[in-house]
């Protein structure tokens, strides 16, 4: 069996694209996958040798717990404060703006026909500072909401890795879309594993394996200024409703697509637009009249 990226008893298997993640796979005296989601063949064939006997997930979206149905008789340790998404189906639906039966029905059947979802109560709830033992390769937990509100990044100091999971690097920058993700958090969490010293950054999507550099990161981060600098650039032009601004397409383009046949990217554009909208607005760069937008000369 071959590996992407394999440094100590850490293994990373690439995914392909939504619905799936890339994996890590802690080869220890305590086997252990961090986001089943990656290669159901590869997962299998290491269920069957080694017998996982852990399941982290390090955070509530579908596309990071696709194959842990695959691992009944394993723990799943979960982040504390993203639990209830993997109790109950509708209890993730609900994070994205879903407003009509028919939606919801749609959704139901994608997470448990396509994405494989079965509602299991985690054995172990994660929370920041935790120190994971698995053997010879121990993980700190780091606490990194925003994304969700219980998102988790994994860092193994032994062999200066860090697992980023979906603040991933990606060129097209960071998503904030659900209706439980902060902006103002994201950005505090990117700026403290900023600080992390390690020699790799693993991520869940996109490339996967980068070297520890915090440039990266920062380059990251700059998508969420640019996109701020591109909506004030509207509203320096003249004031705008959040629909208008939508349509503009700032992060997706004017022609957002739609992924899965559910996923309609207008709408993560609308909520991610929103809460650039409401930051600026408490900072005093713009007020709200009438639906309608200003800058604050």
């Amino acid at each position: 069996m071959t590996f992407d990226f394999q440094k100590g008893c850490i293994k990373f298997i690439r995914g392909g694209s939504y619905p799936h993640c890339h994996t890590l796979f802690i080869d220890d005296r305590i086997p252990c996958l961090i986001d089943a989601s990656s290669r159901e063949d590869i997962l299998r064939e290491i269920e069957s040798s080694k017998k996982i006997q852990v399941i982290i997930t390090s955070h509530g979206h579908e596309d990071h717990m696709m194959y842990n149905y695959l691992f009944p008789k394993a723990d799943l340790w979960v982040p504390e404060k993203d639990a209830p998404v993997f109790k109950d189906v509708r209890n993730l639906i609900k994070l994205y703006g879903v407003t009509t039966e028919a939606e919801e029905a749609a959704w139901k059947e994608f997470l448990e026909k396509a994405c494989h979802y079965v509602p299991r109560n985690p054995d172990r709830l994660l929370r920041d500072g935790d120190i994971l033992d698995f053997g010879e390769t121990h993980a700190e937990v780091i606490h990194t909401p925003g994304h969700t509100p219980g998102h988790c990044c994994f860092f193994f100091p032994q062999e200066s890795i860090i697992y980023l999971a979906d603040l991933d690097l990606v060129s097209a920058g960071p998503y904030y879309g659900d209706i439980n993700s902060d902006l103002d958090q994201i950005i505090a969490s990117l700026r403290r594993i900023q600080k992390v010293e390690a020699d790799t950054y693993l991520t869940a999507h996109g490339k996967g394996i980068y070297e520890g550099n915090p440039g990266y990161i920062e380059k990251y981060l700059n998508k969420i200024w640019e996109r701020e600098e591109r909506l004030l650039n509207l509203l320096h032009k003249t004031p705008m409703s959040l629909e208008q601004i939508t349509r503009e397409g700032i992060i997706y383009g004017k022609r957002a697509r739609t992924i899965q046949g559910l996923w309609d990217l207008s709408l993560s554009e609308k909520s991610m637009m929103k809460k650039h909208l409401d930051r600026l607005e408490k900072k005093g760069s713009l007020i709200q009249q009438e639906g309608y937008y200003h800058l604050v000369e």
